[in-house]
């Protein structure tokens, strides 16, 4: 063998073994795990590059996006708390500094995760839980150095209500002896755990900002309220679309206020954007003047380089909000979880924090004030008497936490929908309490 054939040879296999390295710095780990039959979901793990022997010495975190149907290793990863911000610039408040992160699409069908058919897209949050312990137990076999490690679980928006379901879901695979995992807190930020409660806070919230007139007031409480009267009567389908009909009447009222975050300046015309009430209600980008690049950005890296790099498979697209998994799931979108926070905090020993940015509409913090006030457990009975505190980072008021026991409240400042990366210094707060790091 000559020796310019040897050095070719060389370079081939060094480039092959590149393309299991993932994309961007530090070590990753990435793969398909199916959870059913004709149901194939993608996780990604970013190892933390915290001064460790090993990465397993430090907490895994999962982040479970919202939507539902958006991508976390899409949205959540560039947008939020991975290590390469949109212009693929390192963060500096990514979460992988201190902690293993596992970005899952989820539910099937979302982001780079598919389904061979639609039948196979989930219906309900159960169907959901079960399909993310099975990938759990796909990443353990795989990666079995981190069973023993500290396991939490974050959710926003609807990824808290899936978290959560998940989280007590695993719990009990864990007392089986199915599964070997040190699930050891769930965590919900601005989440959808109450819709109906969320709902109705949406009109208060906004005459108290000034945003509507008490004409505006009155148009969004009355159909508001008959969003509660149809789910009350068991439409749960049509709930959801008189949600999305009371979302369109505060859109009206407001002349398009940003769900996300309702100081933000919003470009006029978003609303004759040609897409659904319910697109624009759950669209992973926050709406502002940035909203179109920003998005066609992000769709460009996913089904550019980032597929390349992973190697995803040439016939899935990436997308950021997938309607169908949406639209499969409008039976179970507005029913409530509290039921299950209630009985992690009396059954289990795993911790269960609620964080909520201040200028958050469509998961408003008075909404979720109503539904935890509803909690009975010892944890929120103590809660309710304990002392609210304020948090301060160097000399700045970032929010207030309350807690009692496993349960903890923390309210952030100056933060909308997606607080983590629109108040960074409260959540480095946040995830100390929860894991100690």
């Amino acid at each position: 063998m000559t020796r310019f054939v040897l050095l070719c040879l060389l370079a081939l296999i060094s480039t092959a073994a590149a393309k299991g390295k993932g994309f961007g710095p530090g070590e990753q780990d990435y793969g398909y795990a199916d959870v059913r039959d004709g149901a194939h979901m993608f996780w990604w793990l970013f190892h933390t590059t915290a001064n460790v022997t090993n990465s397993s010495e430090r907490p895994l975190m999962m982040w479970l996006q919202g939507g539902p149907g958006a991508s976390s290793c899409g949205y959540g990863n560039f947008e939020i708390l991975g290590p390469l911000d949109l212009n693929l610039e390192p963060r500096e408040s990514t979460w992988v500094k201190d902690f293993n992160v596992l970005f899952v699409d989820n539910p099937v069908g979302s982001g780079y995760s598919y389904v061979d058919r639609l039948s196979s897209l989930t219906t309900d949050n159960k169907q959901i839980a079960r399909d993310l312990v099975s990938l759990m137990k796909s990443f353990y076999e795989k990666l079995p150095q981190f069973k023993t490690t500290p396991f939490y679980v974050y959710g926003q928006s609807y990824g808290g209500k899936m978290a959560i379901e998940f989280a007590r879901m695993l719990y009990d695979e864990v007392a089986q002896g199915n599964i070997q995992s040190n699930i050891s807190g769930v965590a919900m930020g601005n989440s959808w755990i109450s819709p109906v409660d969320s709902t109705l806070s949406w009109g208060p919230l906004l005459y108290e900002m000034s945003l509507v007139d008490e004409g505006g007031l009155e148009a969004i409480n009355r159909q508001a309220n008959y969003t509660k009267q149809v789910f009350d009567q068991g439409q749960f389908a049509q709930s959801t679309s008189e949600w999305a009909r009371t979302q369109n009447v505060v859109f009206q009222k407001t002349d398009g206020v940003d769900f996300y975050n309702v100081i933000n300046k919003v470009e006029r015309g978003f609303l004759r954007s040609g897409r659904t009430i319910m697109e624009k209600a759950f669209d992973v980008q926050t709406i502002t003047k940035h909203y179109s690049s920003r998005a066609d950005s992000l769709d460009t890296l996913m089904n550019g380089p980032v597929k390349e790099a992973l190697g995803i498979p040439s016939n899935v697209r990436w997308g950021s909000q997938s309607n169908s998994v949406f639209n499969y799931l409008n039976v179970d979108f507005m029913k409530p979880v509290t039921s299950v926070v209630e009985s992690l905090l009396n059954e289990t020993n795993i911790n269960v924090h609620v964080y909520n940015g201040n200028v958050d509409l469509i998961c408003s913090t008075p909404g979720q004030m109503v539904w935890i006030n509803k909690l009975k457990s010892e944890a929120t009975t103590i809660f309710q008497t304990a002392l609210r505190r304020t948090i301060w980072v160097n000399n700045t008021m970032e929010g207030y936490e309350k807690h009692g026991g496993k349960f903890a409240l923390f309210w952030i400042n100056v933060a909308g929908h997606s607080a983590p990366i629109e108040n960074t210094a409260a959540t480095r707060h946040i995830l100390k309490s929860m894991t100690g790091f």
